[in-house]
Parts: C-alpha cells; sequence; structure tokens
C-alpha cells in the first residue's frame, strides 16, 4: 500500500480534503494522511461538502507536521509555497508533487456563495486526484 502525506500551511482545508478525496477514489487503498506546519481548525465547510458525495470527516482532526517527520513516504503532496519549502527539508518522500489550488476561506459573501467555492475547490480537487492517481499508478491492479 502506498504512503502519501498531504502537506498545508495549516491542515484546515485544502489538504484536509485532499486526503479524504484520495481514500474515497481509492476505496481506502492508499494510506493517506494529512498535516499542517501550523495546524488550525478544520473548515466546517469542508466537512459540508465532503459530507453532500458522502464523506464523512466529522471526526478528522488538524495534525502537525511534526507527527510525521520520521515517517517515509512515498508521495508528499504539497498545498502551499511554504509547505513545499518545508517539506524538502524535513520529510523523506521518494517524490514531491507541489499542487495549488483557490483557497475558498477567502471568498466573501453569504453562505451560497461560500459553499459554492467551497463546492467547486471539491469538484477541482476530484478531477486532479483522478487523474493524478491513474499517472503515479497509486493503486494497485
Amino acid at each position: 500500500m502506498k504512503k502519501v502525506l498531504v502537506l498545508g500551511t495549516h491542515n484546515s482545508c485544502i489538504s484536509v480534503m485532499i486526503a479524504a478525496l484520495i481514500k474515497h477514489i481509492s476505496f481506502n487503498r492508499i494510506d493517506v494522511y494529512s498535516a499542517g506546519l501550523r495546524p488550525k481548525k478544520i473548515n466546517p465547510y469542508v466537512q459540508k461538502v465532503l459530507m453532500e458525495i458522502g464523506i464523512d470527516i466529522s471526526k478528522e482532526k488538524s495534525r502537525s507536521v511534526n507527527e510525521f517527520i520520521h515517517t517515509k513516504w512515498d508521495i508528499i503532496i504539497t498545498t502551499t509555497e511554504e509547505a513545499r519549502q518545508r517539506a524538502d527539508t524535513i520529510l523523506i518522500g521518494a517524490t514531491k508533487i507541489h499542487k495549488t489550488f483557490d483557497d475558498p476561506a477567502k471568498i466573501k459573501g453569504g453562505e451560497i456563495e461560500k459553499m459554492n467555492a467551497f463546492r467547486e475547490l471539491r469538484d477541482e480537487i476530484n478531477e486532479w486526484l483522478n487523474e493524478f492517481i491513474a499517472r503515479h499508478r497509486l493503486i494497485p491492479a
């Protein structure tokens, strides 16, 4: 089973969503974790838009990269420039991938606008991951 870490700055939005979607797409056949350099509480909109597609992350908590410093990874996905720079110095991984997405937490507006922004992120990540998982042969045949 491949071991993947998704690293962001706060582990509150994008990195959490990527890890949850990897688990979902792979039917838990990829050992995936998410972490942050300075963890914050998981954004409630992440939980809402994932629940819309049947993914329950209500028991998940934001984690620090410090929990994983001595872990050997097959792939490390970084989601911010700061995370990319830190991953190069503190994490052991065969392959490092840097992928950024627009942060929907920065969207101004009401509930509808925010939910739509988080849905767009979810769908964009899902599309990218379907190609990414196949290209990197993360799921055994």
